[in-house]
């Protein structure tokens, strides 16, 4: 969205540069009292980092320069026989337009040094316990039971992957975590260097160490969170992590009767390398897609 939002300023004040400088050549020096309508666009342009709230007034104030833009090339477009009123009509309309609504283009500076606000039932994030063996099953078996004949699905099952054992020993040695709303456990997942010797396959992006990789393994989100962004949190608080511990690559597979996740980690960003032919004890299908996010 702050990309889109540039690229409209940016061609906005252009438009109503050039055709500012083209109306003084065709219509005389009296256009210069349009020049406080130039100000706006570029208020906006040089609101320096900023948080959401800013960016999002921003995009409301686009209808501004938009309209300027506009006012601009139909008084550019003014032949210079015309009536002096008709221009000058176009001209006065334009620069009220913009000397009127500049004072509104403030407004985000008001936002832009302001911390984000904490969305509403906002995730904590801790490293799992043995403790919380019984919360992960009760968990992953809802998951379980959730995707039961859904068109996506992950080939996970009661009694399989995720065993209790994979659960307590990645909890153990603090690679487990847990994402909570309002003290409920929302969701879990793992964190390692640990990749899938079929990862080798792959024509990975970034070029790095073992260690400089961070996979996302077993990521889930309870049925009853599901639709509110705990998953994307999840993954973006994934990829802050690795980040700190200066990683280069996040990674991760998905398997291929689960397109939906496939199709939610490339919104996110990552990049698809195709599928594969991985070995994972004791799953039915073989095949996965790699996808993987660079951190450079």
């Amino acid at each position: 969205m702050r990309r889109c939002l540039l690229t409209t300023l940016y061609l906005c004040a252009a438009i109503t540069l050039a055709a500012f400088t083209c109306a003084i050549f065709r219509h005389g020096p009296a256009v210069i009292i349009y020049l406080p309508a130039l100000i706006m666009p570029f208020i906006l342009l040089h609101i320096p980092r900023q948080n959401r709230a800013a960016t999002i007034v921003q995009l409301c104030l686009l209808i501004i320069p938009a309209g300027i833009a506009l006012g601009s090339m139909n008084m550019c477009g003014a032949p210079p026989e015309q009536p002096d009123g008709k221009v000058f009509g176009w001209l006065v309309l334009t620069a009220a337009w913009g000397i009127f609504t500049t004072p509104f283009c403030c407004i985000p500076l008001l936002f832009k040094d302001k911390p984000e606000l904490p969305p509403m039932n906002s995730l904590t994030f801790r490293r799992a316990t043995p403790l919380d063996l019984p919360a992960l099953r009760t968990l992953y078996n809802e998951i379980i039971d959730a995707m039961d004949g859904a068109p996506s699905h992950a080939q996970w099952k009661r009694g399989g992957y995720p065993t209790d054992a994979f659960l307590q020993t990645k909890a153990a040695i603090g690679e487990l975590w847990v994402a909570e709303k309002a003290g409920v456990m929302a969701g879990a997942m793992v964190l390692n260097s640990e990749c899938n010797p079929g990862y080798a396959q792959a024509d990975w992006r970034v070029e790095c160490e073992p260690h400089e990789v961070m996979a996302i393994h077993t990521l889930g989100v309870s049925p009853r969170m599901q639709g509110q962004g705990v998953g994307k949190a999840m993954v973006q608080y994934a990829i802050t992590y690795a980040r700190r511990l200066g990683c280069k690559s996040v990674r991760l597979d998905v398997i291929d009767t689960n397109p939906a996740a496939c199709e939610f980690y490339t919104r996110m960003g990552f990049i698809n390398h195709g599928q594969y032919l991985l070995d994972y004890p004791g799953a039915v299908c073989t095949h996965f897609t790699l996808c993987e996010l660079p951190l450079q």
